[in-house]
């Protein structure tokens, strides 16, 4: 694959259309949500008796069905999903268009995301991640990334727990979410030409130091600084911003936008977070914490290749 055009996606056949019943959403369990979407579990029944697994449906909600700049973002995602095929990146199932707005996306589900696993082992006070899931979940994400980085041509550009899906008992870890992915070249720069006026949008507090200054320098070492805030959020077990400006963000119901613009200020003085000085990680966290550190170098030239980290973890799985 040379890269990735992005345009509308092709609808389907109307014969596929009609063999794909979607219910209305309060007939699904819902599982998942994003920005002007939610991701509902749709159970398929079986075909001359042969069990066929579920998929996840992402839609758009009923306020933001109008809005031209989430719709498009979805379409993006179908044309760029559509195209995309690893064993580390979700898998997807058909998209669907419909006259009143409501797309749908329809993918291969997984168990539940990274995001919300780290959440639940957050509140039951277990500590952080097995060194050996840390590094099979770092090795996946790292074949995902070397594939978009290197085949696909194309940078995620919001990376972070929540869009590393699991399946299984961390039996294989896929990256999904594409709706503001990026054109590059094969130098790993964003292609201007493909994109023009593009912007990195992503998530503030996963976001590389280079992203959240004027002008952003979009390069494919954005998502490998994010990718290593992952591996933090895996020992650390809650989002990789300071307790203190978490607790405002929880607070966020009683501010004014002022106050909330100040929140986003400190966000954007993007150094790397300290590792929790309660935690007490043994030698056979030695190279995960090696992988970290060097992801998230403020010099962007300092860090790793997707590439360069694949021969890195396969070694550290193989040792674990």
């Amino acid at each position: 694959m040379s890269g990735l055009d992005f345009c509308t996606p092709k609808k389907p056949s109307l014969n596929i259309l009609k063999k794909i019943q979607i219910p209305p959403s309060p007939y699904m369990k819902k599982i998942g949500y994003g920005t002007g979407v939610a991701v509902y579990e749709l159970e398929r029944s079986p075909v001359f008796d042969k069990f066929r697994s579920p998929w996840a449906i992402k839609k758009l909600i009923t306020r933001k069905r109008s809005d031209p700049t989430i719709k498009t973002r979805l379409k993006n995602e179908a044309e760029v999903l559509r195209k995309l095929i690893h064993p580390n990146i979700v898998g997807f199932r058909a998209f669907l268009e419909s006259k009143d707005g409501n797309n749908i996306l329809a993918m291969e589900e997984c168990n539940s995301s990274l995001g919300d696993l780290i959440e639940i082992r957050g509140d039951d006070n277990k500590g952080p991640f097995s060194s050996r899931i840390i590094a099979k979940v770092s090795l996946d994400v790292a074949h995902a990334l070397n594939y978009l980085h290197n085949n696909a041509l194309i940078i995620h550009c919001d990376i972070k727990s929540y869009n590393v899906l699991i399946k299984g008992d961390f039996n294989t870890c896929k990256l999904c979410d594409f709706g503001v992915c990026l054109p590059i070249k094969k130098n790993g720069n964003l292609d201007v030409e493909r994109a023009p006026g593009a912007e990195y949008i992503g998530t503030q507090a996963w976001s590389a130091p280079e992203i959240l200054k004027y002008p952003q320098d979009i390069t494919t070492k954005a998502d490998i600084y994010s990718y290593g805030l992952i591996i933090w959020e895996m020992i650390a077990l809650c989002p990789p911003i300071s307790e203190n400006i978490a607790q405002k963000i929880q607070n966020y119901s009683g501010m004014n936008q002022v106050e909330f613009d100040k929140i986003l200020e400190e966000i954007s003085v993007k150094t790397r977070p300290p590792l929790p000085e309660h935690i007490n990680l043994g030698e056979d966290y030695k190279a995960i914490l090696e992988v970290f550190f060097c992801c998230t170098e403020e010099n962007k030239g300092s860090r790793p290749s997707a590439a360069d980290l694949t021969v890195i973890l396969d070694e550290v799985c193989n040792r674990l």
